[in-house]
């Protein structure tokens, strides 16, 4: 089934189960309209001259990282919604605190639109496919995150053949296959043409999805630990490139923007030159992981190769080249700092990554 049908399915899914719970309707005005210069996934109608909301559909919502969940519906050009499989009790809650209004096809609701007030908790999934099906798709595990981190990167390279894709981004040779056709089955990628050239689209969609997954499946794997410097600021004149390491996260953000003042250093590291910058940058291991605040380092291994992120002279050199980005020295790529910035669910941070995709991303991605 395609995107696009699943999507709808979904919504009629839940706008039905709302309306089983409730004994009120929500009408499809729109569907996979621009608003803004933005796709959105639906215009509804609420009941009772309500008002209208914009839908964010999200499959497997319940797998999602909240923080991602919460950036998608807040980036929507008007009042948003979240449309889910299921929306657990933990995550409506959470949902409810930021204000984020949502339906699932199990019947759970909340829309806060004066005079309308609806909340509907505690109700079960009539089915859970969820798991079964986020399963079958190779696209999505950790080996599919680090070829779709390289297509997102460089759009060109989806049409390369696949010993050069595997090459580029580190994968094995025998996976890329099964991702290139997961992707396929996804809407991901389409071939076109007489030669069956393979072309990117939905990025704006695929970027979200890999935003939702990369904290959840691949970050953890990368981690190497959490540490602790005495003085906050370390990081200001320590020249990272010498070891051939990269700052991310908050650092990453506020050397893009100007903007942001850092609580948590994030620092992705080779493995080679661990030894030399622990000692110069007089890190120490931190006795337990903690909610982050002054002086915590968070350390993990880079993942992606060097070619997929080519280097400029300094941040302002951030430019678009044969479709490819051109990052500055020590910082990782704007699309993995927009990522760590969404996966905190920090409001502030959430603020910066809206800078960064608008700054460095938005036009880069596209809508196709």
């Amino acid at each position: 089934m395609k995107p696009r049908m699943i999507e709808r399915e979904l919504l009629d899914k839940a706008i039905q189960a709302f309306q089983r719970e409730t004994g009120l309707c929500l009408d499809v005005i729109q569907e996979q309209v621009l608003i803004a210069g933005k796709r959105v996934d639906a215009v509804i109608e609420t009941p009772h001259h309500g008002g209208r909301l914009v839908v964010e559909v999200k499959k497997w919502a319940q797998q999602a990282n909240l923080g991602a969940l919460v950036n998608q519906v807040k980036q929507l050009p008007l009042t948003g919604m979240l449309v889910a499989d299921y929306v657990n009790p933990n995550m409506a809650k959470k949902l409810k605190a930021m204000d984020v209004q949502f339906i699932d096809t199990a019947g759970n609701a909340y829309i806060n639109l004066p005079p309308l007030y609806i909340q509907v908790a505690g109700n079960k999934p009539l089915e859970n496919q969820a798991g079964k099906n986020a399963g079958a798709n190779r696209a999505f595990d950790t080996t599919g995150l680090k070829v779709i981190f390289g297509f997102v990167c460089d759009a060109l390279l989806v049409n390369a053949p696949y010993r050069t894709i595997a090459r580029e981004v580190g994968v094995a040779l025998g996976t890329v296959g099964q991702i290139v056709n997961g992707l396929k089955d996804t809407g991901y990628i389409v071939d076109r043409g007489k030669t069956k050239e393979r072309r990117l689209v939905n990025r704006r969609k695929l970027l979200d999805r890999w935003v939702d997954a990369y904290p959840e499946k691949l970050k953890p794997k990368l981690r190497v630990g959490e540490y602790v410097n005495d003085d906050p600021y370390w990081w200001k004149e320590f020249q990272i490139e010498k070891y051939g390491a990269y700052w991310g996260g908050e650092v990453a953000a506020a050397q893009y923007t100007d903007y942001l003042k850092p609580q948590v250093v994030t620092l992705y590291l080779p493995e080679q030159a661990e030894k030399k910058l622990m000692a110069a940058a007089k890190l120490r291991k931190a006795l337990e992981w903690t909610a982050g605040g002054p002086g915590i380092v968070r350390i993990y291994r880079p993942f992606w190769q060097q070619k997929i992120t080519a280097l400029a002279k300094n941040k302002t050199e951030y430019v678009e080249k044969n479709n490819n980005a051109v990052v500055p020295p020590g910082l990782v790529h704007p699309i993995l700092v927009y990522a760590d910035l969404i996966a905190t669910g920090d409001s502030r941070n959430l603020e910066t990554a809206r800078m960064i995709y608008e700054r460095f991303i938005a036009e880069y991605i596209g809508e196709n």
